[in-house]
């Protein structure tokens, strides 16, 4: 379902197996298809199916083992490890259910991380993080330490820390896990909002139905196949009149 006809993940074939000794696992077979520049698409099934793997090789954190995999114009199979984790730290932004924040650090410190790997000189790192924060609605919270945050709040951090180098697409494995109903509202309101409103790529794992139905897309995976690969008919808008209220 592309949006304008620039695919920045072409999926072909697919497959991903692991090997222990001699006994090989196979975990995703032959899997297709196509995400565009600024579509939301949700990766749903159950425990087990292969959806964080699938997630962990389009995130460049983990390699296929045949098909190809073309990530904005670029073949990554033939790509060394160096350049992996070159295009991770620039093109891909990540949010994970366990937020992953140095527990006794600042808001305004975690979400610099990134930058510490990078090529950005310090000079602007304060600005850019402060950027990102005011995004997520936390610049009451900057000089506030990670472990002194709600979980709602938490997350919203990393979604910032996961916007500063502003990637080309976003990964969010299960980002309302962890939180209450209202906080992973207020989490997937967000994520609209930098979808609709600014243009992020947004790629969601979830097994939530209610959760996915934030996307515009949604791709069923079962048993390491895609089950079904469809539009949302009836996709949950948030106001984002009321972001953060």
């Amino acid at each position: 379902m592309p949006k304008n006809g620039s695919a920045v993940i072409r999926v072909t074939d697919l497959t991903k197996d692991y090997v222990n000794d001699e006994l090989v696992t196979s975990v995703l077979h032959g899997l297709s298809f196509e995400i565009d520049n600024g579509e939301f698409v949700a990766i749903m099934g159950p425990s087990g199916s292969g959806k964080s793997t699938l997630m962990h090789i389009l995130g460049f954190l983990d390699v296929l083992t045949k098909g190809s995999y073309v990530f904005d114009g670029r073949d990554v199979s033939t790509l060394a490890e160096d350049e992996l984790a070159r295009m991770r730290g620039e093109k891909v932004g990540f949010i994970f259910q366990t937020f992953n924040l140095l527990p006794k650090t600042s808001v305004r410190e975690n979400v610099k991380l990134p930058l510490l790997y990078s090529d950005v000189p310090a000079s602007k790192w304060d600005a850019m993080a402060e950027e990102a924060i005011d995004s997520v609605g936390l610049s009451h919270r900057i000089e506030n330490l990670s472990n002194q945050l709600s979980g709602g709040e938490r997350q919203r951090v990393a979604i910032a820390r996961a916007l500063i180098r502003q990637p080309s697409i976003i990964f969010a494995d299960e980002p309302t896990g962890n939180l209450d109903s209202k906080s992973g509202a207020q989490v997937m309101q967000i994520l609209q909002h930098l979808n609709i409103e600014h243009g992020h790529t947004i790629v969601l794992v979830t097994h939530e139905t209610y959760t996915a139905e934030h996307a515009e897309r949604i791709i069923r995976i079962k048993d390491g196949l895609i089950e079904s690969d469809q539009p949302v008919k009836n996709r949950f808008v948030a106001d984002s009149d009321h972001l953060l209220k």
